[in-house]
């Protein structure tokens, strides 16, 4: 589904009765739920004791706020918002400022490969990639993922992260520097 018509499909279905918000529910979970899934995993790892917890908790707060999504504006973005907003005030509210002492590598989202020695490639620069990505400051990596993996405009992302646009291009401009010194190491 494109993005223009996604955005007005989530608005009016949302103007609807309950069954109409029950399918919507469904269409955001099931085409929302994996990139939200990950997005919350940059934040709060996967295997943190209440990461599970978070994510229905998000999933429920998209919902029950529906009726405050603006067309105008990017679906994706007003997600990203949503999700960034309750882990912030997680981490806030347990106090737990920094939990990449808990980060580990997911080797799980390596792209199967036939061929053995592209694999080796693959899986060599994927664990260079993730050692850079764990090393970054956690608003650099949330900046990275929203950027590369959602590829989100830096309008949209200068939203979610609450920074000035050309604060988070100049962000973005640092970390493509330095992943490239750290991949010619």
């Amino acid at each position: 589904m494109n993005e223009v018509y996604e955005k007005f499909y989530i608005y009016i279905k949302s103007s609807f009765g309950e069954r109409e918000k029950k399918e919507l529910y469904e269409y955001i979970w099931k085409n929302w739920g994996r990139k939200i899934s990950f997005y919350i995993a940059n934040i709060v790892p996967s295997y943190h004791y209440c990461f599970d917890d978070l994510y229905q908790e998000v999933m429920l707060k998209i919902y029950n706020n529906l009726h405050t999504f603006n067309p105008l504006h990017s679906f994706k973005a007003w997600v990203y918002t949503i999700a960034r907003n309750h882990c912030l005030d997680f981490l806030k509210a347990r106090n737990e400022k920094n939990l990449d002492v808990l980060r580990k590598t997911d080797l799980d989202r390596i792209p199967a490969s036939t061929d053995q020695e592209k694999k080796i490639i693959q899986d060599d620069l994927f664990a260079k990639i993730e050692k850079f990505l764990q090393n970054l400051e956690p608003i650099d990596r949330e900046i990275s993922y929203l950027r590369f993996y959602e590829d989100l405009s830096y309008k949209d992302i200068s939203r979610i992260v609450n920074m000035n646009i050309n604060s988070v291009k100049s962000k973005v401009r640092l970390i493509k520097q330095r992943c490239k010194s750290h991949l010619s190491l």
